[in-house]
């Protein structure tokens, strides 16, 4: 996969992006691990930010965008050195019937096969360290 656009659950996103986005660079902060589900959620900030705002964000002002992805069916996990204010580098490739997900940084990384992905609805907020503009 190259663009959030694409996942599943990407219907708001949709709204908000007027272009497609690419799945790059992420600033992690949460990783959680339902073994009883066999799920994980990634929540995380990507560098780009909405060009449509809904009416409800319009007062807000912000300089980040957060979303998520929520696996499920997972298997071959590896964690090496959890990520600690690092930014990752994602990728999602495709794996005969599965996904191969992969966030990695110099010091650390996060890889699993899924068998589904859901793309958690946006949000903004303002941050004291949002990404660099590239």
């Amino acid at each position: 996969m190259k663009y959030w656009n694409d996942i599943n659950g990407s219907t708001f996103f949709n709204m908000i992006f007027t272009s497609s986005v690419a799945i790059n660079e992420i600033r992690l902060f949460i990783l959680n691990i339902d073994n009883n589900y066999s799920t994980i959620t990634l929540g995380f900030d990507i560098p780009e930010i909405p060009d449509i705002l809904p009416a409800k964000w319009k007062a807000i002002e912000f300089n980040a965008c957060r979303i998520g992805l929520k696996c499920s069916e997972i298997e071959n996990l590896s964690i090496k050195n959890l990520p600690n204010q690092n930014d990752l580098r994602l990728n999602i490739d495709n794996r005969n019937s599965r996904l191969l997900v992969s966030a990695t940084s110099k010091n650390s990384s996060i890889s699993f096969t899924t068998s589904f992905i859901n793309l958690e609805e946006p949000s903004v907020y303002l941050t004291k360290t949002p990404f660099l503009s590239k």
